[in-house]
């Protein structure tokens, strides 16, 4: 008999711990959107009120996804290293301050600054939040529920363009933007009091050998329905070495999940900026006014929510690597009919409104909503965090390149770029994308690490019989080689 078993957690059904947890992790991504798409209110304002070209305007406002980037593989590693809970409470501190200090910015730099410091926070939080929903999902609605933070994320950004569209109307342009920073320091206030009846990860608290945690975590669950069977004689401390960490995770047993995860962080980055934060600039430069192309980024944002609650349903029934292909791929018919009606001169602003908002719909919904999932289930316990770190170094980090990009290119060539990218990207990800839905994370590591990867494409194929399943590493006594690879 295994000294630790997680069935109970991983065979339960989705109880009241599993949603308040859900929910307060969500609301990092809602606080996210709210200031990554406060961008779409701002970019119409600062430009001119800062005097700022084109370019610079672009990355100005793309400071914020460098510094999630930058935020997100240091605390992932710091998620990995000090457990997700502290970071869970008290990155919403800095979330706070940035956002109210982004609101009172005096120029281009200081709205650089105060907004990367801000996406730094918001990245850290994604390392913590992401892996805690993962490690304590049940196997079969794992999907869902890390899916779910991607429609708060949604939600955040209907709430912010429709604040600033508001504010708009109310206090005028320049105005308006800051406002909508304001409100967005709400949210971490309130997290910051509500994390902390939180538990720590049962399973960090394991891998860790931190006995007082694990006792403690315990005790907290069992109120909950949700004791595990733990032996705390088989719990013995264990250090953690940054560099072997980073080691491990790039380390021979890992390659094909480094690729995969770096792909649907990149591979989204290089698509998605055009429709979720350029939509507004875009729609201006085609004669749109201030409010009308607010009112369209409104409008597109609210069809593609539908599609990322279709994905909600869909994640842990048609699997991760059908909903990527298509998302990416299908993702080329609207930017094609733009293309088209671009070249044909009969672009108009209501056909980019509607196509953008189907381009959002396929996008954003079948792929925007994997950046919750895969990263949270292909590494160990140990990775984790710097998993979800790395796919949020693309995903955010690219953003800046991308939007400079679209700035350089002009209207033709950018729907061009954009046709032919989602083809390959689609074809990318079909390749490199490894199938999860409905395993524990323990399963996951056996299938794909314990067999190597011609196992992991091969479900059928016997299991190493020196892996233990349960503990989701190689036994010590056994395969010194991949143990080495596999423990930091």
């Amino acid at each position: 008999m295994a000294d630790i078993k997680y069935d109970v957690m991983d065979n339960a059904r989705v109880a009241s711990f599993h949603k308040r947890l859900t929910v307060l992790a969500a609301l990092g991504p809602f606080t996210d959107a709210f200031n990554e798409f406060g961008a779409s209110v701002s970019l119409v304002a600062v430009g001119p009120l800062f005097h700022l070209s084109a370019l610079m305007l672009s990355i100005v406002v793309a400071g914020y996804w460098v510094g999630v980037a930058g935020g997100a593989v240091v605390g992932g590693l710091l998620s990995d290293k000090l457990g997700r809970k502290q970071l869970f409470v008290y990155d919403t501190i800095g979330m706070a301050i940035f956002a109210l200090l982004s609101a009172a910015s005096v120029d281009g730099i200081s709205f650089f600054v105060f907004r990367f410091l801000l996406g730094a926070f918001i990245g850290i939080d994604y390392a913590a939040a992401v892996p805690l929903v993962s490690e304590y999902a049940p196997a079969d609605t794992r999907g869902r529920l890390l899916s779910l933070e991607k429609v708060f994320f949604m939600l955040g950004t209907i709430a912010t363009v429709g604040i600033g569209l508001a504010f708009t109307a109310l206090v005028g342009t320049v105005l308006a933007w800051r406002f909508d920073f304001i409100i967005a320091a709400i949210p971490p206030i309130v997290l910051f009091v509500l994390r902390r009846k939180m538990p720590e990860s049962l399973r960090w608290a394991v891998e860790r050998g931190d006995k007082t945690k694990v006792e403690r975590v315990v005790e907290g669950l069992k109120k909950c329905g949700l004791a595990p069977e733990i032996n705390m004689d088989s719990v013995t401390p264990k250090g953690y070495s940054v560099v072997q960490s980073v080691k491990t995770f790039f380390g021979k047993n890992y390659r094909r999940q480094v690729a995969y995860i770096f792909w649907i962080g990149a591979g989204y980055a290089l698509i998605i900026n055009l429709v979720s934060v350029y939509s507004s600039k875009f729609l201006q430069d085609l004669g749109a006014s201030s409010t009308e192309s607010l009112i369209g980024t409104l409008t597109i944002d609210i069809l593609g929510t539908f599609g990322v609650i279709l994905t909600v349903f869909a994640a842990d029934k048609i699997g991760r690597r059908m909903l990527g292909t298509l998302g990416f791929g299908l993702t080329a018919i609207p930017a094609g009919v733009l293309l088209v009606a671009y070249v044909n001169h009969f672009l108009s602003i209501p056909l980019v409104i509607g196509m953008f908002s189907l381009f959002f719909f396929i996008n954003v919904g079948l792929v925007g909503t994997l950046q919750y999932v895969p990263a949270a289930e292909v590494f160990p316990t140990s990775l984790r965090g710097l998993s979800v770190g790395w796919e949020k170094l693309f995903e955010f980090g690219l953003a800046l390149p991308a939007l400079s990009l679209y700035a350089v290119l002009g209207t033709e060539d950018t729907l061009l770029y954009e046709t032919v990218m989602a083809v390959i990207a689609g074809v990318i990800y079909y390749l490199l994308s490894l199938e999860t839905k409905q395993m524990t994370l323990e399963e996951i590591q056996d299938r794909y690490v314990g067999g190597g990867i011609s196992y992991a494409n091969n479900p059928n194929a016997p299991k190493p019989e020196n892996f233990n399943r349960n503990l989701g590493r190689f036994n010590d006594s056994d395969n010194s080689e991949n143990n080495s690879e596999n423990k930091p």
